[in-house]
């Protein structure tokens, strides 16, 4: 309760006091102490409000404390991260009283937290050199050439039509293998980049007898132009992929939370990946400046993501995990306590969502003369770049520039409409996979287009004007019984894994208490209808987008 001043005394309430004349020598009147003056009298000053900050600073605390027991966590320092084959997530706890509320980070070019895990190199022909990663934090970034050189996700999967070459995706895919691994070899026929065995001199133990990628890409070795020796080609180890990713992931999380205090991350693995893939994904991070504090394999994370592990009643669950890249299908037990542990798992390592785009576009090469297509524009293509080549090697220096570079400025229709290659009928066939899964009854059409070369014309082109000026708009038409014809085989093989794992567990159907889909496979309505099927449960997990189930998973653990 506030006190109150007594009430002031008015002027005019004052009564004036009769004037008495004194001696010329006054006498001063000594004011008398109090009794507790004088017992406080010799007392040291109290310092005013110096002595105070010692209590202030013991409130801070104490309600730091008080704040750290109701679960406020200030800014985010850990994000939690799936790097994936096709796509790659982060996500943060939002600082809040109550612990689990989980934000994944938006790319602001689409406003969407799903990353395509896709780089592509810029090609500096002018032969600027390579500028180096620098940090001035204890989380050093290490990738060279400098990221400010390439293009990651979004606009970087835009590239793969106009750019193949320089265009990296699905590294996951041959992450820690060896060259001559079917995975490999697989990927050598889906891509137009170059994949090549990793020099033997290489002091890494962990990158021999591995995969590197070549692209095309103009540097000096050395610190400025003209020092040094002058190269046009690239070679990227799979992981290094992985590090431009999680630098991008990073600087995504950066930029939104608007601090730089996120440098470390709990991150997901597949559960089938032996030790040294286990240590090369932990690289890719090490080399993009940031810690690795945990690592969960990725069925653990997507069921922590669903709060499984707090369930009543909940002692098996499978995680049915169909991403771009790979089938990956995970039995976990749950125990007293709220312990998730892998009982086992089981997959297909070459059956993703990609295979899917590879069968549809397959099937178009072999539709309405689709092979012919692609090639005369590839002999084309191949007869200009290899013109240009020699004469770059006669002295013209005018020849110099990356030819997909100047391929697309040379034809600006490009930039609408994707040239008829193996590439882009990849691209095509992802598109009418995704438009014909509106259709799950059937019966739908989906059209898409690009730019060929007319028959018989072939011969005629040596120049790229006359190449561009030749193109013309080639129609692609697939139907819903056409998709599902070409994919009949993969839709089997999907079931498969399922079936084995229980078998080797021991474990019946009526068992399994939850089902959790994750990867953007499981969209498929499809997929969703065989599952359901073949473990007879009323109902799947699926409210929480597949595409960021780990990552959403990884940030709830963060401690």
């Amino acid at each position: 309760m506030r006190q109150r001043r007594s009430k002031r005394t008015k002027q005019k309430d004052l009564k004036a006091a009769p004037i008495q004349q004194r001696s010329s020598t006054s006498i001063k009147k000594k004011k008398k102490k109090s009794d507790l003056y004088k017992k406080h009298e010799s007392d040291n000053a109290s310092g005013g409000l110096t002595a105070m900050i010692p209590s202030l600073i013991g409130l801070v605390f104490f309600g730091f404390i008080i704040m750290g027991k109701m679960g406020f966590r200030g800014r985010a320092t850990v994000a939690g991260i799936d790097l994936g084959t096709t796509n790659s997530v982060v996500c943060v706890q939002k600082p809040s009283k109550t612990v689990g509320e989980i934000e994944c980070i938006p790319d602001p070019v689409n406003n969407s937290p799903i990353i395509p895990s896709v780089i592509s190199f810029l090609d500096h022909s002018d032969g600027n050199p390579k500028k180096k990663s620098s940090s001035s934090s204890k989380n050093q970034i290490s990738l060279d050439p400098h990221p400010s050189h390439v293009i990651v996700g979004h606009e970087a999967k835009l590239r793969i039509d106009s750019h193949p070459h320089h265009t990296l995706y699905h590294a996951k895919r041959v992450l820690g293998r060896s060259y001559g691994d079917d995975a490999v070899n697989e990927l050598r026929e889906e891509v137009e980049f170059d994949i090549i065995p990793t020099e033997k001199e290489d002091e890494n133990e962990l990158n021999n007898d591995g995969v590197m990628f070549r692209v095309p890409h103009h540097h000096w070795t050395g610190a400025t132009v003209g020092e040094g020796q002058h190269h046009s080609t690239l070679s990227i180890l799979p992981q290094q992929v992985g590090s431009y990713i999680v630098n991008h992931l990073m600087n995504l999380t950066k930029n939104y939370l608007g601090h730089e205090n996120v440098k470390s991350a709990v991150i997901a693995i597949p559960a089938k990946f032996n030790q040294k893939q286990r240590r090369v994904t932990i690289e890719a991070f090490k080399n993009a400046g940031v810690t690795v504090t945990r690592v969960l394999e990725e069925p653990t994370a997507a069921a922590l993501a669903y709060g499984l592990d707090k369930k009543d009643g909940v002692n098996h669950i499978i995680v049915y995990d169909f991403g771009g890249g790979t089938l990956d299908i995970s039995v976990l037990h749950v125990s007293d306590g709220g312990y998730v542990d892998v009982m086992g798992s089981d997959g297909d390592d070459r059956l993703g969502g990609a295979d899917f785009d590879a069968a549809v576009a397959h099937a178009l090469l072999e539709k309405d003369g689709g092979n012919e297509v692609v090639n005369r524009v590839s002999d084309v293509v191949k007869r200009i770049e290899k013109k240009r080549s020699e004469q770059q090697h006669d002295g013209d220096d005018e020849m110099d520039d990356d030819f997909e570079e100047m391929l697309v400025a040379s034809c600006p229709v490009l930039e609408k409409t994707p040239l008829c290659t193996l590439s882009s009928y990849h691209t095509i066939g992802e598109k009418m996979k995704i438009g014909l899964s509106a259709y799950p009854d059937g019966g739908g059409v989906v059209k898409e287009s690009c730019l060929g070369i007319p028959k018989g014309k072939q011969n005629d082109i040596s120049t790229l004007g006359d190449f561009c000026s030749a193109l013309e708009l080639v129609q692609l038409s697939f139907s819903s019984s056409e998709y599902h014809s070409a994919v009949a085989d993969l839709y089997k093989r999907s079931l498969i894994p399922v079936r084995r794992i229980l078998a080797d567990l021991n474990l019946q159907k009526d068992e399994i208490d939850e089902v959790v889909m994750v990867g953007g496979t499981t969209r498929m309505p499809q997929i969703r209808v065989m599952v359901q099927k073949e473990l007879g449960v009323q109902s799947l997990n699926t409210h929480i987008d597949p595409d960021i189930t780990v990552a959403y998973g990884a940030a709830s653990v963060i401690d």
